[in-house]
């Protein structure tokens, strides 16, 4: 068997509730690192008169999925809308291809991302999959057509910042920060080795934003104050994300340059 190298594998993602493998490029995952596990729930059990031992299995099989992904966009796609769009209620989830090793009733644990300046944007995302993981191994993968159209933080990206009696457009920063958690609750049901549904119990979203030298200072600023901070990307594509604003900042460094941070974060029970 040949050597199966980074440049000739790559996985693929689906659309939620989705069961049919879509290898366009909504699904497409340009990877700089995946994992996998696969795990599940033994006891040992003694048994009188018995050399060997016995196993029971006393949980689910489970498996957790992880990557680090360079997300693509373009006119008719953006895939950090598309990872957003993972986040709520499903019935079967998604699943996660690595040809030909296949995860089944993936779901969206949690999503980070990034942007500085000089540097390539890129995506952290982790899965619980709760269903068989099944194939016959990992595979070169001849077809690797190359997307050109990454994110590119050298392009500027708009962002409004709502609160009460305050309204400003946000355009010079230094770096920018979104992470989604996501807690969700199995329901297993008798005769069901895999649950029937996963349902969201709560996500938190946040965002944040460092090195802020055009926003005026919030004076009447309040631990329970509310905003909304919308990102416009170069794209049209927008992230928005509407919370309690739970830090804000202010720093001079030694070049004298004021600059500012803030922080928004949404939670949804």
């Amino acid at each position: 068997m040949a050597y199966v190298t980074y440049d000739n594998i790559r996985p693929f993602l689906s659309n939620q509730d989705e069961q049919s493998l879509n290898t366009g490029i909504y699904n497409v995952l340009y990877a700089t690192n995946f994992a996998a596990s696969n795990s599940t729930a033994l006891t040992r059990v003694k048994r009188i008169g018995q050399e060997l031992d016995y196993y029971i299995q006393t949980g689910p099989k489970t498996a957790s999925v992880s990557m680090t992904v360079i997300p693509v966009t373009g006119s008719s796609v953006n895939q950090l809308t598309g990872f957003l769009s993972l986040t709520g209620n499903s019935t079967s989830g998604c699943y996660i291809q690595v040809p030909d090793y296949r995860f089944d009733k993936c779901f969206l644990k949690s999503l980070s991302v990034s942007f500085e300046p000089w540097k390539v944007a890129t995506a952290n995302l982790q899965f619980d999959s709760y269903g068989l993981a099944t194939g016959s191994g990992i595979n070169v993968y001849a077809s690797q057509e190359a997307q050109t159209g990454v994110i590119s933080p050298l392009r500027g990206m708009a962002i409004a910042f709502t609160t009460t009696n305050f309204t400003q457009t946000i355009s010079e920063y230094e770096s920018l920060s979104f992470s989604v958690e996501v807690e969700r609750r199995p329901n297993f049901e008798i005769g069901n080795a895999y649950p029937t549904q996963t349902s969201v119990a709560k996500i938190t979203k946040s965002l944040q934003l460092e090195g802020i030298s055009n926003m005026d200072w919030l004076s009447d600023y309040q631990p329970n104050t509310s905003g909304t901070l919308t990102v416009t990307m170069a794209d049209g594509n927008t992230i928005s994300l509407a919370g309690v604003l739970s830090e804000q900042n202010i720093s001079i460094d030694a070049n004298g340059v004021a600059k500012g941070g803030l922080r928004i974060v949404e939670e949804m029970v």
